[in-house]
C-alpha cells in the first residue's frame, strides 16, 4: 500500500430564526477547528494567529462580507419556507453542511447537504451535478438551486473558499504536530468455533490510515472484513477499528494487522497468533466417560456389599443371645 496524504475542509452553516436570522459559522480542517463566525458582534475569527497570517487580512475582511451578505440569503430561505405556515413566530433552524477533500494536493470531490429543523432538507449529487430534493418542501427551491447563477456561484465559493483555503493554511503550516497511532490487536473466540481478530489504531493524526489484515503474503479483501471508518477522538486524534471473522477451516499461516500511517514511514505488520482450540476425537472421549462409569460402579457396588454385609452381622449376634424368632414370640 502507497500512504496517499488525505485532508478534509468542512464548513458548517447554522441559521436560526423566522424573520430575521442569526447566522453561525464553524470551520474545520481535519476535525480541527481553524474558523468561525461570531453572530453577536459578525467578526470571523482565527483560533490561531497564524491562520490568518495563511490567509491574509484581505481574505479574513472578504469573507466577513461575504457572511454578511449569506445573513440576507438565510433570511430570504426562511420567509420562503414560512409562506404557507400560520404560525409565524416559530423558530426554524436551517443548515448548510459544504466538504471538499484533496489527496496528495489533487481535488477529489465536494458534498453540500442542506437540513432544516435537524432534517434532510436536500443533496447535491456532486457526480452528477444534479439536485435532490428529500422533503417535499424542497421541490420549490430547485429552480433556484439548479439556476445558471446560483451554479456559477456555488462553484465559485468551493473552489475560492473551501479548497483554495485549504491549501493556503496547509501550505503554511501544519494543523496539529502529527502524532502516530497506538495499535492493539487481539482475539475472541466464540463456542461455535469461530474467531474474530480485532486491531484498533487511536490517537493519530493526521487522520489518513490505512487499516488491513494480512494472511501471510496474502491481503485479505475488504468485503471481508468490517471497518468503524475514522472517528474522531475528543483530543482531535483519529481512531479506526477493523475486524474479520474466522471459520474453524480457515487455517493456517497467522494473521497480521498491516498499519500505514504517515508517522510509521513504512507500513508496519502487528502480528497476532491465531490459536484453534484443540479437538478431542471420539474415542478418547467415549475412553474417559468409560473409566468413569467403571469407577461409579465400582464405587457403587462396594457401597451395596457393605451394608449386605453389616445386616448379616446383625442377624448372626440376635441368634447368639436368643432373640431368634422375635417376630413369633409377640
Amino acid at each position: 500500500f502507497l500512504f496517499i496524504l488525505h485532508h478534509r475542509h468542512v464548513v458548517q452553516f447554522t441559521a436560526v430564526g423566522t424573520y430575521y436570522s442569526l447566522l453561525e459559522l464553524m470551520d474545520f480542517l481535519d476535525d480541527v477547528q481553524v474558523l468561525s463566525y461570531d453572530k453577536h458582534t459578525q467578526q470571523l475569527k482565527a483560533k490561531e494567529d497564524w491562520v490568518v497570517q495563511a490567509l491574509g487580512a484581505k481574505f479574513i475582511a472578504k469573507t466577513q462580507q461575504k457572511l454578511l451578505d449569506h445573513e440576507k440569503d438565510f433570511l430570504w430561505f426562511l420567509k420562503k419556507l414560512m409562506l404557507n405556515e400560520t404560525k409565524r413566530d416559530v423558530n426554524h433552524t436551517v443548515q448548510i453542511f459544504a466538504l471538499c477533500e484533496i489527496e496528495s494536493d489533487s481535488h477529489i470531490g465536494n458534498e453540500i447537504q442542506i437540513a432544516v429543523d435537524g432534517h434532510e432538507f436536500s443533496v447535491l449529487d456532486d457526480e452528477m451535478g444534479l439536485w435532490i430534493a428529500l422533503m417535499s418542501e424542497a421541490q420549490s427551491f430547485l429552480p433556484v438551486l439548479t439556476s445558471t447563477l446560483w451554479t456559477t456561484q456555488r462553484e465559485l465559493y468551493m473552489q475560492e473558499y473551501c479548497i483554495d483555503t485549504m491549501k493556503k493554511i496547509l501550505q503554511h503550516s501544519v494543523i496539529k504536530k502529527n502524532v502516530p497511532p497506538e495499535v492493539t490487536v487481539s482475539q475472541y473466540e466464540t463456542v461455535d468455533g469461530i474467531t474474530t481478530l480485532s486491531c484498533s489504531a487511536t490517537g493519530f493524526y493526521p487522520r489518513s490510515i490505512l487499516l488491513h489484515w494480512q494472511n501471510g503474503k496474502n491481503i485479505i479483501m475488504a468485503g471481508k472484513q468490517s471497518s468503524s471508518g475514522v472517528l474522531p477522538n475528543a483530543d482531535s486524534t483519529f481512531y479506526q477499528r477493523i475486524t474479520i471473522e474466522l471459520l474453524p477451516e480457515d487455517m493456517g499461516t497467522d494473521y497480521d494487522c498491516v498499519v500505514d500511517h504517515i508517522e510509521l514511514g513504512p507500513p508496519k505488520a502487528y502480528p497476532i497468533q491465531v490459536k484453534y482450540p484443540k479437538k478431542r476425537s471420539w474415542t478418547v472421549t467415549i475412553t474417559i466417560l468409560s473409566v468413569v462409569i467403571l469407577v461409579l460402579s465400582c464405587t457403587a457396588s462396594f457401597i451395596v456389599w457393605k451394608k449386605m454385609k453389616t445386616g448379616v452381622y446383625m442377624e448372626v449376634s440376635l441368634k447368639e443371645i436368643g432373640y431368634t424368632n422375635i417376630s413369633s414370640t409377640l
